[in-house]
């Protein structure tokens, strides 16, 4: 056998080349938008590796209630002038404001008002004064500001404490706190490095700065739209690979050379996990009403029909005469009856101890509709369970027969949690797809937060992969046109 023959022999058969629909349009669109569009992508992966260990900052009840002095019975509690004594309540709660026990009362109709029970009077709401003695709780203050917002308080959640005291304290960690003009309560609580390390993490991942968020409808669209270009972009990229793509019977799996091979082949995985995240981006936004829950009856049917004004008082007036050592004494009405939490107390209206028992929380679990299953709920599961906000343990859970469920304070009756066939959807739609947290004992610590954080190094890696070849391939198509033609 001469040489030629066996080299001739050797040569594996020539594959038949693929046809494929892959129109130059295509290409030439996921290029150019891959440019555009990959390092906003690029950006939200490296923000994500740092939202893994920094939260937004946020006070939570616990940590306002933490930093309260307990109320001075002793200036308690003149409130005949609150409200009509007919008047149906909402919410009530007696805490201590600069030295004085205030009374913050919402009412059915009309805004929330403050009331000076050592006195009778309403206030206007917190001075200047009134929001350094707040903050002295925290550390000594320094510096006090005049805003309606600014990047830490932004949000619609906190529209209800417009406008806002922010007082600097003289603390290493250059502290802030925001305190409602409106209510007196601290309602933020930043420090330098939560600022620092959010403006690398939240605000660019949530496209949150100030300018653009401070328009709702305007942020919503540019949310929405930039991720649903986000998914076509990415679903570009898997299609134009998978049709690139050699799985069977030749030499190489990717036609490509260079750092392009590279991009293609970890594309193909890293896509599927890019789309994965850049859908439950968008689900998060609830666009055009998709997974978006109705208003829930549920609170209005535990607490039963607000109660007139006169109970609300005689109900405080009975909690005051025991001036019990408390920070914070509030109304938490339950089937339709005015009963107060002091502390961890739950009291009736005439002051005497009335804790819940089983049978009265499986009471106020009947009075939500048909009842499947119901009792007390020791640790997380599915859908209660705590990321970087901690849940209340233990809950009464109710299971309806129609699918839904609830989750309710034991002490006090009132809804923790609740979840109806759309908030289900967003559970696993956003939340499971977002944090990979379908795995009971994996949805945080630190194995979860290494995984997560492997997982969006492969995604960045194979982003800002595209990014650049896109941008080189664009700066030699520009240079192109420069040249001079003979």
């Amino acid at each position: 056998m001469s040489p030629t023959a066996t080299a001739s022999e050797a040569r594996p058969p020539a594959r038949a080349r693929r046809i494929a629909w892959a129109p130059r349009w295509l290409v030439v669109l996921h290029r150019y938008l891959g440019v555009a569009l990959g390092a906003l992508m690029l950006l939200w992966c490296l923000s994500g590796m740092v939202m893994l260990f920094v939260a937004y900052p946020s006070v939570s009840q616990d940590e306002r209630l933490a930093r309260l002095p307990r109320i001075d019975w002793s200036h308690c509690c003149v409130m005949d002038a609150a409200a009509p004594a007919q008047a149906r309540v909402r919410g009530a709660a007696i805490e201590q404001l600069a030295g004085a026990p205030v009374l913050r009362l919402r009412l059915a109709e009309g805004p929330p008002r403050l009331i000076d029970l050592s006195n009778g009077q309403v206030l206007r709401g917190a001075s200047r004064t009134d929001a350094l003695a707040v903050a002295e709780a925290w550390g000594p203050p320094t510096a006090v500001v005049p805003l309606i917002r600014d990047q830490w308080t932004v949000g619609g959640e906190f529209n209800r404490g417009r406008p806002f005291w922010r007082i600097r304290l003289g603390d290493p960690q250059a502290t802030d706190i925001y305190v409602s003009r409106r209510s007196g309560e601290v309602v933020q609580h930043t420090t330098r490095a939560s600022r620092t390390l959010n403006w690398m993490g939240a605000v660019p991942h949530w496209l949150y700065p100030t300018l653009l968020r401070q328009h709702p409808a305007v942020w919503t669209q540019v949310v929405i739209w930039t991720s649903l270009a986000g998914v076509f972009l990415t679903l570009c990229g898997l299609y134009l690979g998978v049709l690139a793509w050699r799985p069977f019977g030749d030499r190489r799996l990717s036609p490509f050379r260079g750092l392009m091979t590279w991009h293609h082949l970890t594309g193909l995985v890293a896509g599927v996990l890019t789309l994965t995240w850049v859908a439950s981006g968008l689900f998060s936004m609830t666009p055009w009403g998709f997974l978006e829950s109705p208003e829930d009856p549920a609170p209005a049917r535990l607490a039963g029909p607000p109660p007139r004004f006169a109970e609300v008082q005689a109900a405080l007036e009975s909690a005051a005469a025991r001036a019990p050592a408390v920070a914070q004494v509030r109304l938490v009405p339950l089937g339709g009856r005015a009963f107060i939490l002091a502390g961890d107390a739950r009291l009736d209206a005439a002051g005497h101890p009335a804790p819940l028992s089983p049978a009265d929380l499986a009471a106020a679990g009947a009075r939500l509709g048909e009842v499947a299953a119901q009792g007390l709920l020791a640790a997380e599961d599915a859908y209660y369970f705590s990321h970087h906000e901690a849940v209340s343990l233990p809950a009464w859970r109710v299971l309806m027969r129609d699918g839904r469920r609830y989750y309710l304070d034991p002490r006090t009756g009132e809804l923790l949690a609740a979840f109806d066939a759309p908030a289900k959807g967003f559970r696993w739609l956003h939340e499971g797809l977002h944090r990979l947290d379908f795995v009971p004992g994996f949805r945080r610590g630190p194995v979860w937060a290494a995984v997560t954080l492997a997982l969006l190094g492969f995604v960045t890696f194979g982003v800002a992969t595209g990014v650049w070849l896109g941008w080189r391939r664009i700066l030699h198509d520009v240079a192109g046109l420069r040249r001079p033609r003979n």
